[in-house]
């Protein structure tokens, strides 16, 4: 928790830094969905990498959970299972899969820690690109109304 403070304060800091990245607002749009702001400003292939790698950290995330969850409840089950044995070869057997379970859980829970610092890394990166990185570029496409319709415009650049 500490560390995720850490990280947060630290990208405020960097935002309130920066004012001029404040001008357009993408530093707003980066905060709240990574990925967001770059796509704003022109930088499609960084957004849609900071996007791509945030939610795949957040669905690793949901994915480790879930396992956690039903690792621990199969433990408790086996716990119970053996508090309840009256056979010493049941009491072995709950005992053994208690002790597999502590451990399939204690490993899941590496998982879900790991993929929370990679989420938070990538946030935290993310924002960082976009207040120091934020070059101003002309988007490839743009799309004007006029007063007798819409005028669209492309540059290509080598």
């Amino acid at each position: 928790m500490r560390r995720f403070m850490v990280f947060v304060l630290a990208g405020a800091a960097l935002c309130l830094a920066s004012a001029e990245a404040f001008a357009d607002g993408n530093v707003w749009y980066s905060v709240f969905v990574p990925g967001w702001g770059q796509v704003r400003a022109g930088h499609y292939g960084r957004g849609s990498l900071f996007l791509s790698a945030e939610l795949v950290s957040l669905s690793a995330l949901a994915i480790s959970d879930i396992q956690y969850n039903r690792a621990v409840e199969q433990y408790d089950r086996a716990r119970a299972s053996y508090l309840q044995a009256t056979y010493i070869g049941d009491a072995v057997y709950y005992y053994d899969l208690a002790h597999e379970k502590w451990d399939d859980a204690e490993k899941l829970n590496d998982y879900r820690r790991a993929a929370v610092a990679a989420a938070i890394g990538v946030w935290f990166v993310n924002v960082l690109d976009i207040v120091l990185f934020d070059e101003k570029e002309e988007p490839l496409l743009s799309f004007e109304t006029t007063r007798g319709g819409f005028l669209v415009t492309g540059s290509l650049s080598f």
